[in-house]
Order: C-alpha cells, then structure tokens, then sequence
C-alpha cells in the first residue's frame, strides 16, 4: 500500500476540521492509500491526551509547540515544530509527502530525501503576498524561499488558475462540496426571517459589513442573514455584534447575525438565502487569485452571487452567468432582489457549471490522476 503523508502547519480536526485537507486524504484513504496527516497543534493544553487519533481511515499525528511572545523566540518556536514534523515523515518512511502551503513545503523537501519520497505542493493561497500584506520583508523572504522550493517538488496543487499561473503551473483543485451533499434533502425554515434573504457568510469584518448594512437598509423588503464570527485568531465578538445589531437599527437594515455556526449547518444557511454576497474576506492585493468557496457553495445551491470585480470570481461569475460582478452593493442587491426570475436563472446556471466543472467528484479524479501519474514514475510540475 503506497504510504502518504500529508504535512499541515495547523490541526486538521481543532478547532474546526480543515475540509480542504480532510477531503483530499479521504480521497485518498478510499483509493487505497494509506494516509497520516501530521499537523501543529498550536494550542497544547488542548490535545495533551490526544498525541494521535483516527478519523474515517485517515491518521494524524500531531506535534506540539508554543510560539512565545517576540519576533525572534515565534521564529524558532517556528523551526523546532517543522524540525518535529519533518523528524516524524521520514519515521514514518511515506512514498509521498503532500505539504500544504509554503510554512511546510521546507519540512516536506528535506523529510523526502530520506526515502527518496514524490513531493506534492498544495498552495491554498499566495502565501508570500499573505506575507507582504503583514510585513514587506518577511513576504520577500518567503518569495525567494518559494521559488527555490518549486524547483524540488514533482507536483504542484492549487486552488484557481490565476494562482497556478503565478506558481509556474499546476493542477486547479477547487474547494467544493461532492454533489451527494449538496442534492441531499435539507429543511428550509428560513431562520425565522420573511422575504427576500441576501446572506453573508464569512468572518465578520466591520467595514465591509458596515457596508452591506448600509446597503441593504435602501432596499425595500429585503432581509439580511448574516453568519460568522470574528476572523480567525480575534476576539470582540460580542461587542462587535452589539454594535452591528445598533448600526442595522440605526439604518433600518433588517438583519439577524446568528454567530458561528457548525460546519453541518452550512447547507441550512444556504437554503435560506435568495442572494449571496460574496465578500472580500482578504486584504485586496490577495483578492485576485481567490476563489471563495462560499462563491462555489452558492453554485451548488443555486443561489446567485454578487462578486466584487476580482480576476478569479469575476471570471467564473462573468462565464455563466450565475450571478453580478460589482461593488455597488445597493444597485446589485435592488436588481436581484425585485426580480425572482434573473435569481432563478442565475442560480441554475451556477448550479450546471457547478456540476460540469466545480464539484468535488471531479476534482478528486483529478487528485487521483496527479498521484496516479507520480506512481508511474513522471512528474506534474
């Protein structure tokens, strides 16, 4: 049995399962792979009595260690966690090291001399512009850094076509749902709100939800669902809502904020709403290369979209049709809104580009094909 291991710089089942991660090395567990995902567990307090653990026939392994406050004590907390999970791959003797994202690719290159292991490279984002957006010279580091790694991997994966461009190449796995899920029955009580429903989904980010409300406000009978929590790593949730639920007040927006809801609620979110935006959810020198997998949620449930003018989503929006590409928040959300069969007809052609081109029983072949092909002794990159 060919043995995977799959590196992730954060744990794949806490807080919240990783479905990206998840569903690939279940792809793989079901195709007769043998897959330990070995992941940094940050937050050890929490996992002291689960050092590994086994989920659907995928195994994880996790290392600890606590990144310290300063610059240079988090730089080596750092390197001792990918030394630990390098030092558990070659352990474990994997014929393919799957990394996710450039933090691990280092690990992943050095663990697979050992065995002499196939390296795949999973980007989920534009990792060194991540890093500029935070700090201009650690971004230029991980530039250099990404570009000498590309040349020592046999494949390469990533999430939009813009994003493999800019990687030199690579095969495009979108994060979707399988369409099993997403035909399965679900109950549609609408959360208790009446008319029209544009939901939001995501982390909530004041301005841009500042924005929605305000938008939303001067349209008539049109209702707000939004869902989420604080983006991920900040607090001042309550505080936060407090003030948005004032603000929907003050601005006559009706709009009911649920908080974070479970992953396994998505699907009742989604059948709730008659228009989706699509939020920016990252800084905008990252938006391009971006495809949210709320815009791919809203395909499969046939609900329209309304984009901001970004490459990758204004591309698939703009090709079927299945929804707006504007920032006028206000224009888009009255045309939809007044107007049940353009949202009909947007949702079904969001829903056959969905099933043709996006779901997941499609991107697992192509998955398959990838490790296929590396077995047989060729590379992707």
């Amino acid at each position: 049995m060919t043995k995977v291991a799959m590196v992730l710089g954060h744990d794949l089942l806490e807080p919240n399962e990783d479905n990206r991660v998840y569903r690939e090395a279940l792809t793989l567990v079901k195709a007769d792979f043998e897959v330990t995902v070995f992941c940094w567990a940050r937050r050890m307090e929490k996992y002291e009595t689960k050092w590994e653990v086994e989920k659907d026939g995928i195994k994880v392994v996790r290392i600890f260690e606590d990144l310290k406050d300063g610059f240079f004590s988090k730089v080596k907390g750092f390197r001792r966690a990918m030394k630990q999970l390098q030092v558990k791959m070659e352990e474990y003797g994997a014929d393919i090291i799957h990394a996710h994202d450039l933090e691990t690719l280092d690990a992943a290159v050095n663990a697979s001399k050992k065995n002499n292991a196939k390296v795949i490279f999973d980007s989920h984002e534009d990792w060194p512009m991540l890093e500029i957006v935070q700090n201009w010279f650690i971004g230029k580091y991980y530039q250099r850094k990404q570009k000498k790694l590309l040349k020592k991997v046999d494949a390469v994966l990533t999430v939009s076509d813009e994003l493999a461009l800019r990687l030199g190449g690579g095969t495009v796995l979108y994060n979707s749902e399988p369409i099993e899920v997403v035909e399965s029955p679900v109950e549609n009580h609408k959360f208790g709100m009446d008319g029209v429903i544009a939901g939001y989904i995501g982390g909530l980010r004041k301005p841009i939800l500042e924005e929605i409300l305000e938008s939303a406000s001067k349209v008539n009978a049109l209702s707000l669902l939004i869902v989420g929590g604080p983006p991920k790593g900040r607090g001042g949730y309550n505080q936060m809502i407090e003030e948005l639920e004032e603000m929907a007040v003050e601005k006559g927006a009706n709009a009911k904020f649920t908080g974070p809801l479970p992953y396994s609620m998505m699907n009742e979110c989604y059948a709730a709403c008659d228009i989706l935006i699509v939020g920016h959810y990252v800084d905008e020198r990252l938006r391009d290369f971006a495809i949210p997998k709320k815009l791919l949620d809203a395909m499969a449930y046939k609900i329209p979209v309304i984009v901001g003018p970004y490459e990758a989503r204004k591309k698939i929006v703009e090709r079927y049709e299945c929804g707006i590409v504007s920032d006028d928040w206000t224009t888009t959300l009255t045309s939809l809104s007044n107007d049940k069969q353009l949202r009909k007809e947007m949702g079904e052609n969001g829903f056959k580009a969905f099933k043709m081109n996006y779901c997941w029983d499609l991107q697992e072949k192509k998955l398959l094909r990838v490790y296929n092909n590396l077995l047989e002794g060729g590379t992707d990159s």
